[in-house]
């Protein structure tokens, strides 16, 4: 049992909860301007092929991630535009957008890297992890907070910051408008079309460093629908959270124990895979359907003193 739940797993916890974090965090933004993003998986599977393909190609990481955030922007730019301009059904325009990058990235996979499922080169290089001096000195938490790359302090830096943007800025404050009512926001002169193409393109944005890390430093290779769904997963922690920001990023951490948690246990346990590879998705329903109770409680005692 001690070789399940040690500090190892909590690292582990970390490293797996930094690309549903990040989608997260995008996810919010759309999520508080009244936009239901289910395309943010489509969105990191684009980022991951094009961050593999450029640090591939140029040996570069800073590159590999600018051209991975700059893919996923484009893409959802293309989603917010045939969504808000155009009028396409959200839920139709976000499965199009997946079934896209799916289908397009398996089509490069082949015709640009020569593999059909998996890509991974020596040529690739990795992300340095970096030591923090004065915690390295203690015995618990060196081992928790220290080591880590990039990729995955950002990740958790950003979440404050994004606080601070939604409820402290003109623009948060507009964009938690359009979100409650955007036909009295626009009354007001504010372009609603505008607000609501950003929080979009920056989901691309945030999603695209998910991907980023995904491809170039959670595993280092690139494979067909590696994503799994991450981005569906986010979407129910924002939803859990109810579009809290902390505790957004709180119940990623809980995802991500449950996919370290069935890793463990295929390691160690000995349990059949097939039956550990669910535990994610189950926590993700048992998740969706605490809400959803929630809400219909809310309503009832609402209804009831009207």
């Amino acid at each position: 049992m001690s070789d399940i739940f040690n500090l190892g797993l909590i690292t582990t916890i970390i490293r797996i909860s930094t690309p549903l974090a990040f989608a997260a965090l995008g996810g919010l933004l759309t999520f508080k301007a009244g936009i239901l993003n289910i395309a943010m998986d489509g969105f990191m599977l684009v980022a991951a092929f094009v961050a593999i393909t450029i640090a591939n190609l140029t040996g570069s990481l800073v590159w590999a991630v600018f051209a991975a955030v700059a893919g996923a922007m484009l893409l959802a730019f293309l989603f917010g535009y045939f969504n808000l301009k155009f009028r396409a059904d959200i839920f139709i325009a976000g499965i199009a957008i997946g079934m896209l990058a799916s289908g397009l990235t398996a089509v490069l996979l082949k015709g640009l890297l020569g593999e059909a499922g998996v890509f991974a080169s020596n040529k690739i290089p990795s992300f340095p992890q970096i030591r923090i001096p004065f915690v390295e000195s203690v015995p618990v938490l060196s081992q928790i907070v220290s080591g880590h790359t990039v990729l995955v302090y950002l990740a958790y830096l950003l979440t404050p910051v994004i606080s601070f943007v939604i409820y402290r800025t003109k623009w948060g404050l507009r964009v938690r408008a359009v979100g409650e009512n955007p036909d009295a926001t626009a009354s007001m002169g504010i372009n609603v079309f505008r607000l609501k193409m950003q929080t979009v393109v920056l989901s691309g944005f945030f999603c695209g460093l998910g991907g980023a890390y995904l491809s170039l430093d959670y595993v280092s290779l690139f494979s067909r629908d590696m994503t799994s769904d991450r981005g569906l997963i986010a979407l129910a922690a924002i939803f859990f959270a109810q579009g809290d920001q902390l505790r957004t990023v709180a119940v990623t951490l809980l995802f991500g124990a449950a996919q370290a948690l069935s890793v463990r246990l295929q390691q160690s346990a000995g349990i059949a895979p097939q039956l550990l590879q669910v535990i994610p998705y189950v926590v993700t329903m048992i998740a969706l359907i605490i809400v959803g109770v929630q809400v219909w409680s809310r309503r009832k005692r609402v209804a009831a003193f009207e």
